[in-house]
């Protein structure tokens, strides 16, 4: 009797739990199907202004000597002395050279034998003519003997003047047996010893002097950086700064710049002179290398501003939808911590905060509008 009783109450039991949990799993699937509402993001804003700031140019180049004498005989002779150790330092005017003098010292002795000789020609024929003139007052003399007295004073003045040249020349010859530096500079490899024979246009020089103080450094700039440094050039000069040995900065001065662009490269060839007095600018060593080309007026914002895409940089604009715009952009350099750029015009405002996840198109909430950028970095 109670089993019969039982069997009704399991069977409602089992019913109504049934029905809970169909309606529990429908309910769950209904919820999970309906959309999700995604919040608007929030964004912060600032305005693009233009600011006056240094214009840096970067470029790379070397250290160049700003005279680069090749020493070379000019006479065919031996060297006799070697007057400086290789690699040293030199003075202006310091000896380096003596050559075998023997054949320039017999060509002066014979020149100036010459020129005595002639000299005393020159005073017998000089007295002649004055015997003659009292002679010719008288007319004891005929006129050809005049005529020929006459002539040989004026001979052996000529001669005098050839001998006085022969001596000149053969002083200038003996000069050439002592070798001085023409400039202040370091030696290079030597390349004659003593008893070696040299000669004029030798294929090698006989050593090479570098000057290192002042030296120069020599560089290119794109041909669109030119106006730039032109400008600033003519506002008082440009500063060029390398690093030196120790790794100090040290500044130069701008003096040289080529003639003409390369047609080749779009490039221009430039040139700064640094003193270097301690020697720790060494030609030939490479160099990075900052041109301060005067000031720029620029358009800056903060770097996190400034998106990379596949097509290149862009920013983020709020329209007047309040949704996010792209405005590609080109970034020129990182200055003073904020990007320069291209392509916003002053006032513009630029989301600086929040443009992570935006995409063109999507509504967007200003949280806060910042203070120009300029107010920031002054």
């Amino acid at each position: 009797m109670n089993v019969l009783r039982t069997r009704p109450f399991l069977a409602i039991t089992l019913l109504a739990v049934a029905v809970a949990a169909y309606l529990f799993f429908f309910h769950q699937d209904a919820v999970s199907a309906s959309p999700k509402k995604t919040a608007t993001p929030l964004v912060s804003l600032m305005s693009a202004q233009i600011k006056p700031l240094p214009l840096m140019l970067t470029t790379q180049g070397h250290v160049v000597s700003l005279n680069l004498v090749d020493i070379q005989s000019q006479i065919t002779g031996t060297v006799k002395t070697v007057a400086f150790k290789e690699g040293a330092f030199v003075q202006q005017g310091q000896l380096l050279f003596t050559l075998d003098d023997t054949p320039q010292q017999a060509a002066l002795h014979r020149a100036q034998a010459s020129k005595a000789q002639t000299q005393s020609l020159l005073d017998k024929a000089q007295q002649d003519l004055t015997r003659g003139q009292a002679l010719k007052a008288k007319n004891y003399i005929s006129a050809s003997d005049w005529d020929a007295l006459l002539s040989n004073r004026k001979q052996y003045a000529a001669q005098l003047l050839v001998n006085e040249n022969d001596i000149r020349s053969a002083q200038a010859e003996l000069g050439y047996t002592r070798i001085y530096a023409p400039v202040s500079g370091k030696t290079g490899a030597l390349n004659v010893h003593p008893g070696s024979l040299v000669q004029p246009g030798g294929s090698q020089p006989l050593v090479t002097v570098s000057q290192f103080d002042p030296v120069g450094v020599s560089f290119t700039l794109p041909e669109q950086d030119l106006n730039a440094v032109l400008a600033a050039q003519a506002q008082g000069g440009v500063k060029v700064m390398v690093n030196d040995a120790k790794g100090q900065e040290i500044t130069g001065t701008l003096d040289f710049i080529d003639s003409a662009v390369s047609t080749e490269s779009g490039t221009i060839l430039l040139k700064a002179r640094f003193a270097n007095a301690d020697h720790l600018l060494w030609p030939g060593a490479f160099q990075d290398i900052n041109v301060a080309a005067g000031n720029q007026q620029v358009v800056v914002l903060p770097p996190q501003a400034v998106q990379n895409g596949p097509d290149g940089h862009f920013v983020y604009l709020v329209d007047n939808q309040d949704q996010a715009k792209v405005l590609p952009v080109t970034l020129l350099r990182i200055q003073q911590q904020m990007a320069v750029v291209e392509g916003v015009a002053e006032g513009t405002r630029v989301v600086i905060e929040g443009s992570n996840n935006l995409r063109p198109g999507m509504p967007v909430a200003v949280a806060k509008t910042h203070p120009p950028a300029t107010e920031q970095v002054q």
